[in-house]
């Protein structure tokens, strides 16, 4: 029979370890340098996948003096996917229909960048979507 500090352990185990990845987490967002990163890109088919907006970043309309060397670092940024660069911004399910509906009716006319946190050699972790540089959540109240 397996004793009760076993057991105890192996009850708090998965939430010591979820604790410890959230605080490496807060900590990286919280020491990198924000850099903005113009995103582009939109695959209609997969724009909106469960919680996601998966994009591209659009580094020829990318600022790349703002990270410490002058050059972007492209390789960190994303994964690699069949079409080229993917990443994803998470975002609440409840808004992902007025989301949906900006990408698709005026991408032309709006700019779309994501704020990372950016450490060097470290994966950026991204931190606010933007539309016309105001966070997303201030645009879609401000533009409903």
């Amino acid at each position: 029979m397996i004793s009760k500090r076993l057991q105890t352990l192996m009850l708090f185990l998965p939430w010591m370890c979820l604790l410890g990845w959230t605080l490496l987490l807060f900590c990286t967002r919280a020491n990198g340098t924000d850099v903005t990163v113009a995103i582009t890109g939109y695959d209609p088919r997969d724009l909106l996948s469960g919680h996601y907006i998966a994009y591209q970043p659009d580094w020829t309309h990318t600022d790349c003096q703002q990270f410490p060397d002058g050059n972007c670092p492209k390789e960190l940024f994303c994964k690699e996917a069949r079409w080229g660069e993917q990443c994803r911004f998470y975002i609440p399910q409840t808004d992902a229909n007025a989301l949906d509906q900006l990408f698709r009716s005026s991408p032309h006319n709006l700019q779309f960048e994501v704020i990372y946190s950016y450490l060097p050699g470290q994966t950026p972790l991204a931190k606010q979507l933007l539309i016309n540089q105001i966070p997303w959540q201030q645009y879609l109240r401000e533009n409903p």
